[in-house]
Formats: C-alpha cells, sequence, structure tokens
C-alpha cells in the first residue's frame, strides 16, 4: 500500500485530502506542521508527498529544500496565494507539481496517481536492466567521456575533473541517456519514454525540474557538457569549451 504524507496547517484541507486519498486505498500519515516531517520522511520513507507552502513556523519551500538533499519522492506542492512566483519557486527547489487553492480533490488524486506511476515504472525498468546487464558490467574502472566529463556505467558515477559529481538516480540516467545521443534533440515526452520507458500523457515539468538540477551541479563543477534548451521543442547535449 502506497504510503503518502500530507501536511498543511488548516485541518479542513487537511482532512479533506486524507479522506479522498484514503478511499483510494492510500496510507495516509497527516502533519498540521513541517516541525517533525523531515524525521519522519527519513524514517518512514513515504512514496509521495503534498506539501504546503504557506504554514507557520517552517515554509514549505524550506522544508522542500531540505528534503531534495537526500530523497527523491515525487513532490506536490500546493499554496492558497497562488501566485506565479510561488509555483517556479517550487519547480526551481524540486518539487515535481503543483497546484493552487482552492484545488478539485479528485484532481490532486489524479496527480498523485500519476506520480506513482512514473516513478514506480522507473524502478522496475531499473531493476530489470540491472539484471538483464549484470553479467557484462565494464571492467573495473572503465568509463566513456564526453568533453571533460567521465562517466561509469558499472559504478553509475559522474566524475568531473577527477571530482565525482553527486547526481541522484534519475539526474545519472537523463545525463547518461542524453549524453550518448550527443546533440540530438528529445521532447520531454521523448525523454520520459526513452529514459524511464513509460508512456507519461500527464504532467511532464518532471523532466524540467531535473534538468534544472543537473545544469546547477555541471556548472559548479565547470563541466564542458551541458543540457542546451531547444526551443519550442524540448532539451539535448551539447559540450560547449569554455
Amino acid at each position: 500500500m502506497p504510503r503518502i504524507f500530507v501536511v498543511d496547517d488548516d485541518p479542513f484541507i487537511l482532512q479533506l485530502i486524507t479522506g479522498y486519498l484514503k478511499k483510494e486505498q492510500y496510507e495516509v500519515i497527516s502533519f498540521p506542521h513541517g516541525g517533525e516531517l523531515i524525521g519522519e520522511v527519513r524514517s518512514k520513507k513515504p512514496d509521495c508527498l503534498i506539501l504546503d507552502i504557506m504554514m507557520p513556523g517552517v515554509d514549505g519551500l524550506t522544508l522542500l529544500t531540505e528534503l531534495r538533499t537526500f530523497t527523491e519522492i515525487p513532490i506536490i506542492m500546493v499554496s492558497a496565494r497562488g501566485e506565479e512566483i510561488d509555483r517556479l519557486n517550487g519547480l526551481e527547489l524540486g518539487c515535481n507539481d503543483f497546484l493552487s487553492k482552492p484545488f478539485n480533490p479528485r484532481e490532486l488524486v489524479a496527480r498523485v496517481k500519476s506520480m506513482l506511476r512514473l516513478i514506480n515504472s522507473s524502478r522496475v525498468l531499473s531493476s530489470s536492466e540491472a539484471r538483464e546487464t549484470e553479467p557484462d558490467l565494464p571492467k573495473e574502472g572503465a568509463y566513456f567521456s564526453v568533453g571533460n566529463v567521465q562517466i561509469s556505467e558499472a559504478f553509475r558515477r559522474v566524475d568531473v575533473r577527477g571530482q565525482e559529481v553527486g547526481l541522484t538516480g534519475r539526474e545519472y540516467e537523463l545525463l547518461l541517456f542524453l549524453s550518448q545521443h550527443l546533440d540530438r534533440p528529445f521532447s520531454r515526452e521523448q525523454l520520459i519514454q526513452q529514459v524511464w520507458n513509460y508512456d507519461f500523457y500527464g504532467e511532464v515539468r518532471v523532466v524540467d525540474d531535473l534538468v534544472k538540477r543537473l545544469r546547477k551541479k555541471l556548472v559548479q563543477v565547470q563541466a564542458t557538457l551541458s543540457i542546451d534548451t531547444v526551443w519550442g521543442f524540448g532539451y539535448k547535449a551539447a559540450v560547449h569549451v569554455r
């Protein structure tokens, strides 16, 4: 049974969301504030998190920033203000989706289902690929280079000038795929299908989020490999001499 965390300081909203999710047979744990959230996420490892932005004490964006230092769980943020800056800040910091209050609870449940299908498909595919390729793993230390970026498929590791780049699983998979198809543009839908083998017809902003995080990490280590935007279409990997 998937475990969903819901964090909102409005008792009515908290009860409403909890009730709709429980009807779908999800295990729901609710929090009236974010004070204990980080520790509970670490210990109970939810499958999805619904997080309010405007809360007393620690706000949702601060919690999101800390969560993204150690977990990739799907996070849907909600905001009573509905301002564009809230949505942009949330996506930039790593949330997967965003809803403005008031919202239709059924829409929220549908988005939770979509997020869980996407992440579960990715896990199944990764496990299957690992079993298929295990006998043919490259020798220890084997890697291929793209610009000054070195990628080890054996250890799922990325290095730039001897410095390891700390990537999440999905960030690594996206970087690996684009690097193997250098200069070839892909749409967001193609990336979701090609990288994680999932036909996803809902929100595709998860790709935008991954690209933003990848770009930031590559810039920090002065990588010559970059993820470029192909305006009106999607993204591609390219090498730029700095």
